[in-house]
């Protein structure tokens, strides 16, 4: 089997199984996990972990699409400002605390909406209300990516592209000022929301 037919199996498996380890492929689809890996070097050049990963993603991408965005819940409180859909944008994100502020930043995670006061995103890990998390958002055709700190306000159960929990971010206040948001960080923020095509 040459690298390109691996690599159609490999992906109508992971159609229907998103979050699925490359051991559980190798087993499902009978290829010695070597040659999985050396299918999607040689075609994609990336590992098989960063392959799902990308693909998880522009699935996402694809659902959260205009007309398909996840309906806000009751959990969400009213907002001052309208949410955003700032398509194709991903966001890193790592809870920040005594013991855990060393750890790296989570994949790339689908944005859904966006307001000046904060953000929903796609996840899979469940983040318990009040901690407080480190984002890096990263828009479409932009080249670096936008620090804001904030606090969870609610994880829901999901399931969109095999990303298991939605979860809400508060920002922090915009201040100059310690522990607080840069002010400027404001500034890019209003001007994505007011250059944003769709609101809901």
């Amino acid at each position: 089997m040459d690298s390109n037919e691996i690599l159609r199996h490999l992906e109508s498996f992971l159609a229907s199984h998103q979050n699925a380890t490359l051991p559980i492929a190798a087993v499902k689809l009978g290829i010695p996990k070597q040659e999985i890996e050396c299918a999607l070097r040689d075609v994609e050049g990336t590992s098989f972990q960063e392959f799902r990963e990308n693909r998880r993603l522009a699935e996402a991408f694809k659902q959260l699409g205009v007309g398909q965005a996840v309906p806000p819940g009751l959990w969400e409180e009213r907002r001052s400002h309208p949410r955003r859909i700032i398509p194709r944008t991903a966001v890193r994100y790592r809870v920040r605390g005594l013991w855990t502020y060393g750890k790296s930043f989570s994949n790339p995670c689908p944005l859904v909406d966006l307001t000046r006061g904060g953000l929903a995103l796609l996840g899979d890990l469940p983040q318990l209300p009040g901690k407080r998390v480190i984002l890096l958002l990263k828009f479409a055709g932009r080249e670096d990516e936008l620090r804001v700190e904030g606090h969870v306000v609610y994880a829901v159960a999901t399931g969109i592209a095999g990303f298991r929990y939605r979860i809400g971010i508060q920002f922090l206040p915009f201040a100059d000022r310690r522990g607080c948001n840069s002010p400027k960080v404001l500034d890019t923020l209003v001007q994505f929301e007011t250059n944003a095509r769709y609101k809901i």
